[in-house]
């Protein structure tokens, strides 16, 4: 018989060890989310996301650079509808004007930044909040709530709603639900004292869920707060230590440990300090200090060989971790590998990850975009449309380490077949109506200044030829056929 360490009999499938003495007791939590990580527990999260996101350059660079590449300067509105009248009006509607001035707070908050901080906040926050207003005029607006200001009230803890107009609902971490869906928010001021519950039809709540029943969003690098923390504090410890080390310019071992009395460089300049029997004198910001010795002297300088590459590796270790659980490569923010192969996978998983994001970004475009239509179909700025509420988006160009070989594979997967015009101008990141719009801008004037220049020109028998506007060399297009007046056939 095969027994294990303890003597019991060696079973190749059993049950999951609960009182194993050689590893600490850890209860069994079969809870929602919302009871393991309980409403001041998430905001403990969200505060050292926070401060580690203002302090941290390796975590900062994460979070902005997911939301500069799904974002950029794309997202051009693009409407659906199959009436080209009510595509042309809708489209320079929001584009052009509503698109510049969405965010109540004008300025340069437009539509692509609206995105950019949704994102980010996602990642820092764990969510992020949208409010759609509108002005008194009935203009539709829009309104960043931050994720701390939606939160059960000051005095209402969780449970069943004793007054209001949500009386008898539950509310949870500030979510007022009806069976399991929400309903509303508890929208509070900077004290935490309420100042009204807004309709969940009025608000966009945004964040990437890991649990089925999850109400509320965790920042993406909760998997990591205590390791981002303590390597933080290590950074801030070793700092201190280059500039104590740094301070101490040389030391001087003599046999009494005392700075020479007969100096008088020392008595009228030397600032002398004694501290733990060391004898330290401060010049022009560094420091010569005294150590005693048996016999004879020496001067010597500092050896600084801190932090060192032990240290290096593991605050490397722990920054690889933490952006790990985020599907971040971690060139992407610090170095590359210098691999074309490891860099080529590095990109492909950004590039997956920008592309969830852009999902999760894509529903709030879309909400704020119909909400947008609706009001300014209601005011008369636009005709109505059975097709109103059908919008895509224009998404920035694909990251890639390759830009001529990926444009060699798109032009090939064009001739092929496989890709449409419309899919070569959305990886490129280019809005296929602008695109067409500003090739036949260009053809026009060019075609205008090839007969303009003719004309002057036709005495002189010079002709200019359409090709010759195009053409890299003789060969790369044919020669046009041509009437006896020089003139090309139109076929």
């Amino acid at each position: 018989m095969i027994v294990d360490l303890y003597g019991n009999p060696y079973q190749a499938a059993r049950g999951a060890r609960r009182n194993d003495p050689a590893r600490p007791y850890e209860p069994v939590q079969m809870k929602d989310i919302g009871q393991l990580v309980p409403s001041w527990d998430r905001k403990t999260l969200v505060s050292a996301s926070r401060r580690l996101s203002l302090n941290e350059g390796v975590l900062k660079g994460a979070i902005d650079q997911r939301a500069m590449y799904a974002v950029g300067r794309s997202w051009q509105a693009q409407s659906q509808s199959s009436n080209p009248e009510f595509v042309k009006a809708a489209e320079k509607k929001i584009n052009t004007e509503w698109a510049q001035v969405c965010d109540v707070r004008g300025g340069m908050h437009n539509f692509q930044t609206t995105l950019f901080l949704l994102s980010s906040a996602i990642d820092r926050d764990g969510e992020a909040f949208i409010l759609l207003t509108k002005t008194k005029a009935d203009y539709p607006r829009i309104q960043h709530l931050p994720c701390h200001r939606i939160a059960n009230p000051s005095g209402i803890s969780d449970g069943i709603l004793q007054a209001g107009k949500y009386k008898g609902l539950p509310i949870t971490d500030g979510v007022i639900y009806s069976e399991a869906t929400p309903v509303a928010y508890a929208y509070n001021d900077k004290d935490g004292n309420l100042l009204d519950y807004l309709s969940a039809r009025d608000v966009i709540h945004l964040y990437d869920p890991s649990f089925q029943e999850q109400g509320r969003g965790l920042p993406a690098f909760t998997h990591a707060i205590n390791d981002l923390r303590d390597a933080l504090q290590s950074h801030e410890w070793e700092r201190h230590a280059q500039l104590m080390l740094s301070s101490i310019g040389l030391i001087e071992t003599n046999e009494t440990g005392m700075p020479d009395i007969d100096d008088n460089a020392s008595i009228l300049d030397g600032c002398e300090t004694r501290q733990n029997g060391i004898v330290s004198e401060t010049y022009a910001g560094g420091q010569v200090r005294y150590f005693a010795a048996k016999s004879g002297g020496k001067l010597e300088t500092i050896k600084n060989d801190r932090p060192g590459d032990m240290w290096e590796s593991f605050q490397n270790r722990i920054y690889r971790k933490a952006l790990a659980g985020i599907n971040w490569p971690y060139s992407m923010v610090w170095m590359a590998t210098g691999q074309g192969t490891a860099e080529r996978a590095d990109l492909g998983r950004a590039q997956r990850a920008i592309e969830d994001r852009q999902d999760v970004l894509e529903y709030a475009a879309n909400r704020m975009v119909g909400y947008a239509v609706a009001k300014f179909q209601k005011r008369g700025d636009l005709p109505q449309d059975s097709e109103w509420y059908r919008w895509d988006f224009s998404k920035p160009q694909k990251l890639t380490i390759d830009d001529g070989r990926v444009s060699k594979e798109l032009l090939e997967m064009w001739r092929a077949g496989f890709y449409n015009p419309q899919d070569v101008f959305g990886f490129l990141g280019k809005n296929e109506d602008n695109q067409i719009a500003a090739r036949v801008d260009y053809l026009k004037k060019q075609k205008r200044a090839v007969a303009a220049a003719n004309k002057e020109m036709e005495a002189e028998g010079i002709v200019i030829e359409q090709r010759e506007m195009q053409m890299l060399t003789p060969n790369d297009m044919q020669q046009q056929p041509t009437n006896q007046a020089n003139e090309p056939i139109q076929n």
